[in-house]
């Protein structure tokens, strides 16, 4: 009876077993070109400017699969002029990770050229925009709300006195 019921169990567990692509990147932006798939996401989600922000990439079929050992070269640009350059990085498992620290706010380009010696022996180039925030721009969102903030206690504060 045990064997049976032993049985029965692994029948359904192997009846419920799916395809499963790897990881997705959260909060990634991405691209198709081709036969590929191209994402990147950064952490922190927002860069800041004089601190250390990781960019990640991922490389995926256009059916979801990881791509593995695709050689890449990653470029960063700002205003036109060229301020990093990595690679040619063999990409394992269709994800990579490296470090950077952003000098100065403002707007960079990412350029990743991928090698496509599978389909079309080109180079493929995506583009990805960067925004990196100064370290002080925060404030400008938080001193404003906590500026209302406060108007709005005063204000509560004194129609509660004139009520008495």
């Amino acid at each position: 009876m045990r064997f049976l019921l032993a049985v029965a169990l692994l029948l359904v567990l192997l009846v419920s077993i799916q395809h499963a692509t790897a990881d997705p990147l959260i909060n990634s932006t991405k691209q198709r070109i081709g036969n590929y798939d191209f994402e990147i996401a950064t952490d922190p989600s927002q860069l800041v400017s004089g601190k250390a922000g990781k960019i990640m990439i991922r490389i995926a079929s256009v059916n979801g699969d990881d791509l593995i050992d695709v050689p890449v070269v990653a470029r960063l640009e700002k205003d036109g002029t060229e301020i990093w350059k990595k690679g040619p990085v063999i990409v394992p498992f269709g994800h990579y990770t490296f470090e950077h620290v952003f000098e100065k706010e403002g707007r960079y380009v990412l350029y990743a050229d991928l090698n496509d010696y599978g389909y079309s022996g080109q180079t493929l180039t995506f583009t990805f925009f960067l925004d990196v925030a100064g370290p002080n721009d925060y404030l400008y969102m938080v001193l404003p709300a906590v500026g209302v903030a406060g108007l709005a206690a005063v204000i509560l504060k004194k129609r509660m006195r004139i009520k008495q």
